[in-house]
C-alpha cells in the first residue's frame, strides 16, 4: 500500500502541493493567533454578494450533493474501473460515518452558541444556524476528499485543473467560518482528515485491486 500511496501523491502534485502549503500556513495561524482572532477576523467581513457566493461554495461539501456527482462519473470510461467504483463507495460510507462519530465524541459548541450574548455572529437567513457538534467541520472534511477524488481521475494533461479543485475546497472551508458555522480549527482539522482518509481509502483500494490482479495472472 505504501507504493500505491506514493504513486498517488506523485501523480497528483497539482493538488497535494497547495494542500501541503495550506497545512503549513494553517498550522502556523493556529499557533500564532487565538480562536477568537481567527474566527472574528473572517466572520466580521461580509457583504450581500459574498453571502450568496459563500452559500454556494458551502454547498460543495454537502453530503446530499457529493454522491450525485460521484455516481454519474462512474459511467465515464476513465472511471469505469474497480478502483474508482470501490473507492467512491468506500468514501461515501466511511467519511460520513467518521464525521458523525467524531462530532459526537468531541461535542463542541458552534460559534453561534459559543459567542451567545458576547458577539453577534454573522450568518444568513436562508441557512439553518446550528449550535452543536462543531468539531471537525464535516463540510470541509468531505469537500477536500471529494475534490481529491476528482483530481485523481483527471487525465495527465489536465492535472493543472487540480489547482482549481483545491481553490473550490478551500473556499468551501472558508465559507463555513464566513457563515458562522465553524471555527478555524474545525475547518483545518476537517481538511487534514479529509485528505488523509481519502488518500488512504484510494491507496488501499488500489493496493487491493493490484493484489487481485496479480493472483489472476
Amino acid at each position: 500500500m505504501k507504493k500505491e500511496l506514493q504513486q498517488l501523491i506523485v501523480t497528483n502534485l497539482w493538488y497535494y502541493i497547495p494542500i501541503a502549503l495550506w497545512f503549513v500556513v494553517g498550522g502556523i495561524l493556529l499557533l500564532v493567533f487565538s480562536r477568537d482572532d481567527l474566527f472574528l477576523t473572517i466572520n466580521s467581513y461580509h457583504t450581500p454578494a459574498w453571502d450568496k457566493a459563500m452559500s454556494g461554495f458551502s454547498g460543495f461539501g454537502r453530503g446530499d450533493i457529493i454522491p450525485f456527482i460521484l455516481v454519474p462519473l462512474a459511467f465515464l470510461p476513465v472511471c469505469r474501473n474497480k478502483t474508482y467504483i470501490i473507492s467512491s463507495l468506500a468514501f461515501g460510507a466511511l467519511i460520513p460515518t467518521f464525521i458523525f462519530f467524531a462530532k459526537e465524541f468531541f461535542n463542541k459548541p458552534r460559534p453561534i452558541l459559543y459567542y451567545e450574548g458576547k458577539y453577534k455572529v454573522h450568518s444568513v437567513s436562508w441557512l439553518s444556524d446550528l449550535t452543536n457538534n462543531s468539531f471537525p467541520s464535516g463540510h470541509t472534511l468531505a469537500v477536500f476528499g471529494f475534490f481529491l477524488l476528482l483530481s485523481i481521475i483527471l487525465p495527465v494533461k489536465q492535472k493543472a485543473w487540480s489547482l482549481f479543485f483545491f481553490l473550490c475546497a478551500f473556499l468551501c472551508g472558508y465559507s463555513r467560518m464566513y457563515l458562522g458555522q465553524h471555527f478555524f480549527q474545525d475547518v483545518y482539522a476537517g481538511s487534514v482528515c479529509g485528505i488523509i482518509f481519502t488518500s488512504l481509502i484510494y491507496a488501499g483500494v488500489r493496493h487491493w485491486v493490484n493484489q487481485q490482479a496479480k493472483k489472476h495472472e
